[in-house]
């Protein structure tokens, strides 16, 4: 049902249910007059009057202010059951109750008109809070312009849309209260944006479009335009529709103007993240890279400046270059790790494989830094397989290894161990060092490292951000902490690689 026919038919029923009124009123003043014969009893045809006003407005109110008098004279004034009337005072009566009836009308319906309007006011005052609240908390653009449209609909109860502007061009409309866009409609919004000018639906000039379309600016520049369709062919257009459409339009703006505001934040937040990103890595390598890298220059000009040395001098320094190349190699894997992870190209195969197996291959991969500390071996070789990526997951562990190394005194001890936990597994290492400070958490970040200073020991503090994003990718996780198992709660630190166990067989 189209709203010119609803408005049609409430009309209508206006107009009976008036008329009825009067009906029953002149049914209780005939019933009245029988039994106590007042002169007054034309007053209970205001009633009807005064229902009809404040239910169905000016119209309904005079239709039973006029059949109320006709009613009055009819049944009620002497001759009786005609319209002539003898006593001149009986004119008199029924010219003031008409009169009455009628002022009467006029007011009501217009108390009711202010009522409505008031009702309306306050329903519009509503849904632009709503509309205000929601904008604070919408996250983009299509966000924004969508919950600008829903508002839209209600306010004018009429299909909307919001069309916003992304890299010169128009991004998918906003829709709401049932609104579609011809071709003739974008292309009417494209005319608006471009000229900063309103447009009419079916005038110039799209003709063939249905929708009003008005430009919304933020900072000088049409970001978005607003589509009504409130051009009814029965009941015309809404009046002053601009100023409703400004005050969202007012909304959307500042909407628009904090969420490009943000977008440019955050761009300049990554921007630094990177600038500081570089100049973290550069410190680390330029530190940590030219030390080996020295150590192996000066060692091969001693070997060729001094080629007669006795063979236990020159295996002594080819051993030192041979440990500063591995030293580097390590360093140079470690950023290339750190690569493929920000690259998202680590690729993920896991295999069962037994937690005895990896720590072999991770502890010869970290030999060198395990030099000079005893490596408690406590893994069971039976221990249940776990489903992980084997190389991925050596170099985690070895990481570990290589970071309990630096900071574990020299001649201690780190602890290896395996334990099932449900449908995981946990590889535990635990050294003899000082152990973590109390924010664990910041250590795996990226070039972050345990000890700040000069006497820090060497590396680039990619260690255990490479181990939580390898772990990471392949659905496991780790967590580190300082070991409780002794008198002294700092007595070294726990790392703890955690992974899916690897399903059992299938019994044939």
């Amino acid at each position: 049902m189209t709203p010119a026919t609803r408005s049609a038919r409430n009309g209508l029923l206006g107009y009976a249910a008036a008329l009825g009124l009067v009906a029953a009123a002149s049914l209780a003043a005939i019933a009245v007059f029988s039994l106590v014969p007042v002169s007054n009893v034309s007053l209970i045809f205001v009633l009807p009057v005064v229902i009809a006003a404040v239910s169905f407005g000016w119209g309904p109110a005079l239709t039973a202010a006029v059949s109320g008098a006709f009613a009055f004279n009819f049944f009620l004034i002497e001759p009786r059951y005609t319209l002539r009337i003898e006593d001149p005072a009986n004119v008199w009566a029924l010219a003031l109750l008409l009169i009455v009836a009628a002022i009467v009308s006029v007011v009501a319906a217009q108390a009711r008109a202010r009522a409505m309007e008031a009702g309306r006011h306050a329903v519009q005052a509503l849904a632009l809070q709503a509309l205000a609240r929601t904008l604070m908390g919408a996250a983009d653009r299509a966000g924004i312009a969508q919950a600008s449209a829903e508002a839209l609909a209600r306010l004018f109860g009429a299909p909307a849309a919001v069309i916003t502007v992304e890299d010169d061009s128009l991004a998918p409309p906003a829709l709401a209260g049932g609104a579609q866009l011809s071709h003739a409609d974008e292309e009417a919004a494209r005319w608006a944006l471009a000229s900063r000018l309103p447009t009419r639906g079916e005038a110039y000039p799209v003709e063939e479009s249905r929708y009003d379309f008005w430009p919304v600016a933020v900072s000088g520049r049409p970001h978005a335009v607003i589509g009504l369709k409130i051009a009814d062919p029965d009941l015309g257009r809404p009046a002053n529709p601009e100023r409703l459409v400004e005050i969202v339009g007012g909304y959307l703006s500042v909407a628009l103007a904090r969420e490009a505001y943000a977008a440019q934040v955050m761009e300049t937040r990554v921007e630094m993240a990177g600038e500081r990103l570089k100049a973290d890595l550069l410190s680390a390598v330029s530190h940590d890279l030219k030390t080996p890298l020295s150590t192996i220059l000066v060692t091969l000009q001693s070997l060729k400046k001094f080629p007669r040395r006795d063979a236990a001098a020159r295996a002594e320094l080819i051993g030192l270059a041979e440990a500063e190349t591995a030293r580097l190699s390590g360093l140079v894997a470690n950023l290339l790790d750190m690569s493929r992870l920000d690259a998202g190209a680590v690729v993920v195969s896991p295999v069962p494989i037994r937690p005895a197996e990896l720590l072999a291959r991770a502890r010869e991969r970290a030999a060198q830094a395990l030099k000079g500390r005893v490596l408690e071996d406590e893994i069971d070789p039976a221990a249940p397989a776990l489903f992980a990526d084997p190389g991925l997951t050596e170099t985690a562990l070895a990481n570990v290894l290589e970071n309990a190394a630096k900071y574990a005194p020299e001649g201690s001890a780190i602890r290896v161990r395996f334990t099932p936990r449900g449908a995981e597994g946990v590889l535990e290492v635990a050294d003899q060092g000082p152990g973590f400070p109390d924010a664990v958490e910041p250590l795996f970040e990226k070039f972050t490292r345990g000890v700040q200073g000069d006497g820090r020991p060497p590396g680039t503090g990619l260690g255990l951000s490479i181990v939580r994003g390898f772990l990471q990718a392949q659905g496991g996780r780790v967590e580190a902490g300082n070991r409780d198992d002794g008198p002294d709660a700092r007595r070294g630190a726990s790392v703890r690689l955690i992974l899916p166990l690897a399903p059992a067989p299938a019994v044939a």
